[in-house]
């Protein structure tokens, strides 16, 4: 919709000019068009965040990705534009930044201290243990989410042991399970 405010800026600017439409009072000033113009380039950055989390091949392992890249753009108020020039945001957009800077870290907290994502994001092949270090975690967090993939592991090798062991009882076996066979490994 803003792309099309922007196309027809012209034509919009005389109607709202000319008393006769009644729109007087939606005029728009040269300031408020280059609000839209900055806020256009910004929600776009949200667009294609939602679009892609909209796909089927979207994962809780991207999240922190998508949020660190996000979190990027807002931090710098400035965008590339397709030329390659850059350009500073308007005060007014500037302020909409911080604030939204603000509730972008408050569910980032939410995503970076959560144990599933951070599991997901370390069995990811394409994130690791590397993606932590590269986007400058602390140590103490990095080794907090090794910690998490290795309880999830043992909670999982506990649930095989208990399933070996009611399969080896319902085939009247009363014997432990042999833990010489063969059970998940786990990565490290």
């Amino acid at each position: 919709m803003l792309d099309t405010a922007l196309v027809y800026r012209r034509p919009i600017h005389e109607i709202t000019l000319d008393s006769e439409y009644g729109l007087t009072n939606q005029y728009l000033s040269t300031d408020e068009w280059a609000i839209i113009s900055d806020l256009r380039e910004i929600l776009l950055a949200f667009k294609d965040a939602t679009l892609y989390f909209s796909r089927d091949s979207a994962t809780i392992a991207t999240v922190i990705p998508a949020m660190d890249k996000l979190d990027s753009m807002l931090a710098t108020a400035i965008i590339t534009k397709h030329d390659g020039e850059q350009k500073m945001f308007t005060p007014t957009i500037k302020i909409a930044l911080v604030y939204a800077k603000k509730t972008l870290n408050r569910y980032y907290a939410k995503a970076y201290y959560n144990r599933i994502q951070r599991i997901c994001l370390i069995l990811h092949p394409r994130y690791k243990i590397g993606y932590m270090r590269d986007n400058d975690w602390e140590e103490e967090d990095i080794e907090s989410a090794k910690q998490n993939v290795r309880d999830a592991y043992d909670t999982y090798r506990e649930f095989w042991r208990q399933a070996q062991l009611i399969t080896a009882q319902s085939d009247g076996n009363s014997s432990e399970p042999d833990d010489s066979e063969p059970a998940p490994k786990a990565c490290n």
